[in-house]
């Protein structure tokens, strides 16, 4: 069964409880004194089967709010996460990508973060992890 790994920053969601239940591999709080939405962000890395992320992405993708993404990677799969609406796409191809970057600019996501989404782990999430990739 393919594993997921990807991270939601609980600030960007209306409702947090649809994460309870979630168990995260690790939990980072960042100081972000000039965003204007959220000052402190606690930022939560999940490890979660392909089937539990599906079952969770109608309500987090309800619970995102505008101006805000969530996005889980395995292999070349990326799942981004944007207020309303998940997507699936290919992280080596990113024609891909257009559908999801202009449902971002709908919702206000700017594009530094819709044309940039991450898919390599931190350090801290790779020491959580002790190592392993997945």
């Amino acid at each position: 069964m393919r594993t997921y790994l990807g991270s939601v920053i609980v600030e960007s969601l209306a409702d947090p409880t649809v994460l309870d239940g979630l168990t995260p591999l690790v939990e980072r709080v960042v100081n972000m004194p000039t965003d204007p939405d959220a000052t402190t962000w606690h930022i939560r890395w999940y490890r979660l089967s392909e089937a539990k992320l599906r079952r969770l992405l109608p309500a987090l993708a309800q619970a995102t709010l505008p101006h805000w993404y969530a996005h889980f990677w395995s292999g070349d799969d990326l799942c981004v996460v944007l207020a309303g609406k998940a997507f699936w796409v290919k992280i080596g191809d990113r024609t891909t990508w257009s559908e999801f970057i202009s449902y971002g600019d709908s919702v206000g996501v700017d594009r530094k973060w819709t044309e940039n989404v991450p898919t390599k782990l931190p350090e801290y999430v790779l020491a959580a992890l002790g190592g392993e990739c997945g």
